[in-house]
């Protein structure tokens, strides 16, 4: 992991009203407890949950590949660190983790490489020279940025990056969340996250 200076351009639109939050925070232990039992159970119910703070879309015909961008409030990245976890991961683990970071929103942004825009003299830090705003409620920028470059398995090709923008809850009130990422070759992708649907 990567972490730095900043230099995308983050633009977050006002959004009129407020209201009182329908994702969690902070988690109670029974909430941290019953995210864990989800996790772990790592089956159709798990998948299902997960899905909900994830948007995939398709490749473009040319240009970089925008694949995912996802939201993770704090319930869902116990659920995740849980699904992840090896074998011996237990409750009182993901206590313990989740009061490491309690209060934590996270925007994951997947870009692949593609034929037309390949990784060719192109820097592991290429997603620099990529747009992403997010619109909420008041004008934010992210507490921390970090960026993972993606490798191809065996020939070790640059392919992809993962970027994740970390927010305090307070910054984020339950309403629609709105990403939008803007590629060099000008492209435009966009999504919406209605926090007061998720937990």
């Amino acid at each position: 992991m990567r972490c730095g200076k900043f230099p995308i351009a983050l633009l977050v639109v006002a959004q009129v009203a407020q209201s009182a939050a329908a994702y969690e925070y902070p988690l109670s232990s029974s909430a941290v407890r019953e995210a864990y039992f989800l996790g772990s159970r790592k089956d159709e119910k798990t998948t299902e949950f997960l899905a909900q703070y994830v948007r995939r879309f398709p490749l473009p015909a040319s240009g970089p590949h925008v694949a995912e961008i996802e939201v993770r409030t704090p319930l869902q990245q116990v659920v995740k660190r849980a699904k992840d976890a090896l074998p011996g991961y237990s409750a009182f683990q993901a206590q313990k983790e989740y009061q490491a970071n309690p209060d934590r929103i996270v925007v994951r942004v997947r870009v692949y490489l593609t034929p037309t825009y390949g990784s060719y003299n192109r820097p592991k830090d290429f997603w620099h020279d990529f747009k992403i705003s997010v619109a909420h409620h008041d004008a934010l920028e992210p507490k921390k940025v970090t960026s993972d470059p993606q490798y191809s398995i065996g020939i070790g090709d640059l392919i992809g990056a993962e970027v994740l923008l970390e927010f305090d809850t307070s910054q984020i009130a339950s309403e629609l969340l709105r990403i939008e990422v803007r590629t060099p070759d000008g492209q435009v992708v966009t999504t919406e996250f209605d926090l007061r649907k998720l937990r």
